[in-house]
C-alpha cells in the first residue's frame, strides 16, 4: 500500500463509519476508481479498530456508566437533555439490538464476499439507503427519546441493522430509520445507533482479525497503526458532528449525497468505467 492510499482508506472509513452512507460501500468504490490493490484484511482490522475506538472514547460517560451500574441497575445518563434509564434496561436493549447483526453476519458473510461487493452492487444498495433514509424523514413522529424504548422496539432495530450487511446499506442509516420508524427523535436514534455500533463493530473487526490470523498475509504493521490512528481521530471528529447536526437539523444531506453516488456509479459503470 501506498502512503496515499493508507490516508485515503483510514479517512473513508472514518468519514463513512457513522455517517448514514455507508462505509463498506465506500471502500470498495475507493478501491474501484484509483484502481489499488486490495488492502488486506490487516488493514482493514486496523481501521476498524480505529473507529471503534472513537465511538468508545466519544460515549464513554454512557458505556462507564453503563458497566459500573449493571450490578446495582442504576440510572444511566444518556445525554445532555437530562434522559435516564436503568443500567440493566440499557444493557438488554443492545444486546437484543445486536443479536440480528451477530447471527445475520455470520449466516451471510461468504454470500455477501462472493455476490455483492461490486461497484454495481454498492450503487443499487446506496440508492436503496437513499430511499430508506426518505422514508424515515417523512413518515417519523420524532417524539420518543431513548428511554422509552422497549425490547420490541430494539428487536426491530436488531433486525434492520442486518441489511448492513451488504455493502452500500449503511449502518447508521437503516437503525437509524429503525428508530424513527418507532416513533424516536432523529437526536435520540442516532444515540441509539452510536451504542450498537461498539458491538457491532466489535464483532466486524474480530471476524476480519480471525481471517487475518488464519491467512499467511504478510503485514505492514507501520501502515496498520497508520490507519488505525488516522480513523480514529476523523471518526470521533465526525461522530461529534453528526450528533450536533442531527439535533435540530435533517438526513436530506445524506439522502441526496447517497441518491446521486449511486446514480453516479450506475452511470459510470453503464459508460465502462
Amino acid at each position: 500500500m501506498s502512503f496515499i492510499q493508507i490516508v485515503v482508506l483510514a479517512l473513508v472509513q472514518g468519514i463513512t463509519e457513522f455517517l448514514p452512507i455507508s462505509s463498506s460501500g465506500h471502500l470498495i468504490l475507493g478501491s474501484w476508481l484509483f484502481n489499488w490493490p486490495d488492502q488486506g484484511i490487516v488493514f482493514d482490522t486496523a481501521v476498524h479498530v480505529g473507529t471503534l475506538t472513537a465511538v468508545v472514547v466519544y460515549f464513554r460517560r454512557e458505556w462507564i456508566q453503563l458497566i459500573m451500574g449493571v450490578s446495582a441497575n442504576q440510572l444511566v445518563e444518556i445525554d445532555d437533555s437530562g434522559d435516564t434509564i436503568r443500567a440493566r434496561t440499557l444493557a438488554m436493549l443492545i444486546v437484543v439490538g445486536s443479536l440480528p447483526l451477530a447471527i445475520g453476519g455470520l449466516l451471510m458473510k461468504d454470500s455477501i464476499e462472493a455476490n455483492f461487493r461490486t461497484p454495481e452492487s454498492v450503487g443499487w444498495l446506496l440508492i436503496g439507503t437513499a430511499g430508506a433514509l426518505l422514508l424515515g424523514e417523512l413518515l417519523s413522529r420524532k417524539v420518543r427519546v431513548l428511554s422509552s424504548l422497549k425490547l420490541p422496539d430494539a428487536v426491530l432495530i436488531g433486525l434492520a441493522q442486518v441489511m448492513a450487511v451488504f455493502p452500500g446499506i449503511s449502518r447508521s442509516g437503516v437503525t437509524i430509520v429503525a428508530g424513527m420508524a418507532v416513533g424516536m427523535t432523529r437526536s435520540s436514534a442516532a444515540r441509539f445507533s452510536m451504542l450498537l455500533a461498539t458491538p457491532a463493530i466489535a464483532g466486524a473487526g474480530l471476524l476480519v482479525a480471525i481471517d487475518a490470523l488464519s491467512g499467511n498475509e504478510s503485514v505492514d504493521w507501520g501502515a496498520a497503526v497508520l490507519g488505525a490512528v488516522i480513523s480514529a481521530v476523523t471518526a470521533f471528529l465526525v461522530i461529534a458532528g453528526f450528533m450536533k447536526l442531527l439535533r435540530n437539523g435533517s438526513l436530506k444531506p445524506f439522502i441526496v449525497y447517497c441518491a446521486v453516488a449511486g446514480v453516479a456509479v450506475l452511470i459510470a459503470r453503464a459508460a465502462g468505467v
